[in-house]
């Protein structure tokens, strides 16, 4: 079994969380999109091919169920054999346009403060 995010957001309050953007998922084997590390772990899938190796549950609560009410782990417009929202666990959320929308910008990870802009030599 496989995890591919683990992430330890502890306060409700803090903006951090981890958003994947047409990426690709492929490979072999039994994986989640992610455990609970800490109670408020915010984790979000966008517009991703998910190959047959992500597990039908999607998202581990890492044996921590209390952790279910908590944890902020969506999925937006992803596609392919692991994207199916059958059997996913009950406290994942399948998004809407209005509740993706922040995760998909640059300002959610503050780009235009942490990413340089391209430069000409």
């Amino acid at each position: 079994m496989g995890v591919i995010t683990a992430h330890a957001r502890e306060d409700e309050g803090d903006d951090t969380g981890f958003a994947f953007v047409h990426c690709n998922i492929t490979g072999t084997g039994d994986t989640f999109l992610g455990r609970a590390w800490r109670d408020r772990a915010r984790v979000v899938f966008a517009y991703t091919y998910m190959g047959s190796l992500i597990d039908s549950q999607g998202w581990s609560d890492a044996m921590h169920s209390e952790r279910d009410k908590t944890v902020y782990y969506g999925e937006y417009k992803c596609m392919g054999p692991g994207s199916s929202s059958t059997g996913r666990v009950k406290y994942a959320k399948m998004l809407s346009d209005e509740e993706a929308k922040p995760f998909l910008g640059m300002t959610f990870i503050k780009g235009t403060k942490q990413i340089e802009p391209e430069r000409t030599l």
